[in-house]
C-alpha cells in the first residue's frame, strides 16, 4: 500500500554549519595519530573558541593539514610550523624569532606538535636547530 502523503524522494537534512576549522581539523584526523587525537583536542582544537587565538590557530592547522608538503620539504615546513607555532603560543608577539628559536618551552612543544600530529619521534636536536638556522 502507497501512503499518499509520504514523499517519494527523501529530503535531504542540512547538516550543521561547519566553521574555518574544520577543514584543517578534518584533514588532520585522516593522517594524524588516533592515539594523540584527545590530546590535540585539549591543547590546540579548544582554543578556536577563544577569540585572540583564532587567527594564530587557524593559520596553524592549515599548515598543519599540508601533509604534502610536510612530505616533500620538510624542512621548510617545519619553519613554517615553528612560525605559526611561536604565533599561537606567543600571542602578544613578545619574543622575536630568534628569541623563539633559542626559547627551551618553545622548542619543546614544536617537538611535541610534531609527535601530536605527524606521530614523529625520530628527529634530534641537531635536526631542529638545523630547521631553525638563521631565522630572523
Amino acid at each position: 500500500m502507497l501512503d499518499i502523503f509520504s514523499p517519494l524522494k527523501r529530503v535531504k537534512r542540512r547538516g550543521k554549519a561547519k566553521d574555518d576549522f574544520d577543514k584543517p581539523i578534518d584533514v588532520i584526523e585522516n593522517f594524524a595519530p588516533k592515539e594523540h587525537q584527545s590530546d590535540r583536542e585539549v591543547y590546540y582544537y579548544n582554543y578556536r573558541m577563544m577569540a585572540r587565538y583564532k587567527r594564530p590557530l587557524l593559520e596553524l592547522l592549515e599548515t598543519a593539514s599540508q601533509i604534502s608538503r610536510f612530505r616533500s620539504d620538510q624542512d621548510a615546513h617545519a619553519r613554517q610550523l615553528f612560525l605559526n607555532l611561536k604565533a599561537f603560543y606567543d600571542v602578544n608577539d613578545k619574543l622575536s624569532v630568534k628569541q623563539a628559536a633559542e626559547d627551551a618551552s618553545l622548542i619543546r612543544r614544536f617537538r611535541d606538535f610534531f609527535m601530536l600530529f605527524y606521530d614523529r619521534k625520530d628527529f634530534s636536536g641537531d635536526d631542529i636547530r638545523k630547521w631553525l638556522r638563521n631565522m630572523d
